[in-house]
């Protein structure tokens, strides 16, 4: 009886189990590798743009500091070479420290009583400052205050070009006799608005915002045009108990930045302030790198796909083809057709099994080998 083939099911065929298999492990390969290299590129970029982005909070610092510094040594300066035998020596030296006003407003020396003797354009000469903080610390030690508005001067000084309220930050110190004893203090007011076009400055040079917050916690400068006394955020909660750190944050204008909180900069002999600052890059801006690197990866790892999909269909083609022929022709063999058998030697098993058929093949019909012999002897 001939030979007939029935699958009791469809059976999927060598090909299409080994195409499976290669896109199952293809997808399952990929998508471990796009989870593991996106999740180190984020890490990695979170760590790029903290360093970043405190290295430039670093940069803002020193150059604020050392502009701070500057006025703070001609102020010492000035301590050290105070004439009093004669009041228009002081009254000079105290205009060239205030020079065009630009930087400092005003420069004076009160006596201990809170007197002013000398000042900048003899402005307050004769009143009292006795209750100014900068006077009362200043008595004591060096001094360096928050930025504050103008009181005593407020009605002596050019207004503020936009109406603004004039402010100052202040700088203070004592002035001693040469037996040691203080007989004053000497002080000036810095223009908050000379701090806040250095702070616009270096933070477009930067690239960054900045914040400045006091000691109080109020906001003293910003680079930004928002003017809010406090922002409720991890950050500046952390710039007000002068702690430091960095995260990303939705800021009220709703958008997430990266931001990142510095505690104040100590440099040289500079008096403190108390501040901290804030800085912080736009989100979307912090993540595009990220999201670039997360799309060039992706066409990569489709272009390995395909390469791996062209791949297995040519080592289909090249070498489970060849099966498949040679089961067919097998079933050839069985039902009793005359046909030879498949000979191939791509791989061994090939080989092995078109040797298997053809001596099967000899031994179920001898006779037509034999006749074959036979008929060749003749």
């Amino acid at each position: 009886m001939p030979f007939r083939f029935r699958a009791a099911a469809p059976s999927p065929s060598l090909a299409f189990l080994t195409m499976g298999f290669v896109l199952v492990s293809a997808i399952i390969g990929l998508v471990m590798a796009y989870v593991l290299i996106n999740e180190r590129g984020r890490v990695y970029e979170k760590a790029r743009l903290t360093n970043a982005v405190e290295t430039r909070m670093h940069g803002v610092q020193t150059a604020v500091a050392q502009s701070l510094h500057r006025e703070w040594r001609n102020l010492l300066a000035v301590r050290d070479q105070l004439s009093f035998s004669r009041p228009q020596d002081l009254q000079l030296q105290l205009n060239a420290l205030v020079g065009d006003g630009d930087v400092v407003s005003w420069a004076g020396f009160a006596q201990t009583d809170g007197i002013v003797l000398a000042a900048s354009s003899g402005l307050l000469v004769g009143e009292s400052v006795q209750a100014r903080p900068w006077f009362k610390a200043g008595l004591t030690g060096t001094f360096a205050g928050d930025a504050h508005e103008a009181l005593l001067l407020a009605s002596k000084l050019p207004p503020h070009p936009e109406g603004a309220p004039l402010r100052f930050l202040d700088f203070a110190t004592p002035v001693k006799s040469s037996d040691g004893s203080t007989i004053g203090v000497l002080g000036l007011h810095l223009n908050v608005d000379w701090a806040q076009r250095l702070l616009n400055e270096l933070a477009e040079a930067m690239k960054v915002d900045i914040f400045v917050v006091g000691a109080d916690g109020a906001l003293v400068a910003t680079s930004v045009s928002e003017k809010s006394a406090t922002l409720d955020l991890p950050s500046f909660r952390m710039a007000r108990s002068g702690a430091s750190g960095s995260g990303v944050e939705t800021w009220p204008d709703g958008h997430t930045y990266f931001t990142t909180t510095v505690a104040e900069l100590a440099y040289a002999d500079l008096p403190r302030f108390g501040w901290n600052m804030v800085a912080r890059i736009d989100g979307d801006a912090a993540a595009l790198p990220v999201r670039t690197m997360t799309r060039d990866l992706l066409l990569r790892l489709f272009g390995f796909a395909l390469i791996l999909l062209l791949l297995t269909l040519l080592f289909i083609v090249a070498f489970i083809r060849p099966f498949a022929d040679l089961a067919r022709n097998a079933v050839e063999i069985a039902d009793g057709a005359n046909v030879y058998p498949m000979e191939s030697h791509r791989t061994r098993e090939l080989a092995m099994i078109g040797a298997a058929l053809a001596h099967l093949q000899s031994e179920a019909h001898p006779h037509e080998s034999r006749d074959t012999g036979a008929h060749e002897d003749r």
